[in-house]
């Protein structure tokens, strides 16, 4: 559960809410806003399946659940008289929401959902950032130099992208870059963190690369956000490292790209 206090992060809020289809800065806390998007029927740049649910509660306590079109009245009924966060991590309610979410993916001609995803989010710039800086970082704008085993190069980000890591023993030991999601890139860095090779973990090379990449968003004023599953606790202190602060917590009912049958 979010803390009472929270930070304002508007480049974050307005990037989350173009992909959701809200208006978050027009919310008020205490209710939840449900909102039909176009969007919730078509695949996520950087991430391969639908959001066909996708709702979101802030720290400060404004909240917008984003569904297909058609959903939106069952949903509002399952949701309107949500008032407590702790309700995103619900498992009965997860399941009750996936019927109209499906029923509207099914009359668009798409697959019903199959994952429930349920992530804490954290935001971070430049008077909160807290920079790494242990070993040899560098920016990537290619796949030019070996990976360590159990790493994968994030291929859609180059040459372009913000993409930073790790070089030990002439591979790259850890990664963390910017996903490309099409929505605001110049000034919001959604951080997608593959992590640290074994041999090379507990040297601070995660937090290193983590905060080159917040650092590079915030030299021109951008913001940074940096999701994980509430379960992951290595990944919750790295960004807690950084210097990110809690920003919200979200559910996502998520279903294949592909058309069904």
């Amino acid at each position: 559960m979010p803390p009472a206090i929270a930070f304002p992060f508007p480049k974050v809020d307005r990037y989350m809410g173009l992909r959701m289809g809200v208006d978050l800065a027009g919310l008020r806390p205490g209710r939840v806003t449900v909102a039909e998007s176009a969007r919730r029927l078509q695949r996520e740049q950087s991430y391969g399946f639908l959001h066909g649910l996708w709702w979101v509660w802030l720290a400060d306590g404004r909240t917008a659940a984003s569904v297909p079109p058609g959903a939106g009245p069952a949903v509002n009924a399952l949701l309107e008289h949500v008032r407590e966060p702790d309700a995103v991590f619900d498992a009965d309610l997860a399941e009750r929401l996936k019927q109209p979410v499906d029923d509207a993916l099914g009359r668009a001609g798409l697959a019903p959902t199959g994952r429930t995803l349920r992530d804490v989010a954290f935001a971070c710039n430049a008077p909160l950032l807290r920079r790494h800086r242990c070993g040899d970082c560098r920016r990537l704008t290619d796949a030019s130099l070996p990976l360590a085993e159990g790493l994968e190069y994030p291929t859609h980000c180059f040459p372009d992208g913000i993409v930073y890591g790790v070089v030990a023993d002439g591979a790259v030991v850890s990664l963390a870059h910017a996903h490309r999601p099409g929505v605001m890139e110049g000034e919001v860095a959604d951080l997608g963190v593959p992590g640290t090779a074994p041999p090379w973990r507990r040297r601070g090379y995660a937090k290193t690369a983590v905060s080159a990449v917040v650092g590079h968003i915030a030299r021109t004023g951008g913001e940074a956000r940096y999701g994980t599953s509430p379960g992951n606790h290595a990944s919750i202190a790295t960004a807690r490292a950084c210097g990110f602060v809690p920003h919200s917590t979200q559910l996502i009912l998520a279903a294949p790209a592909a058309a069904s049958g």
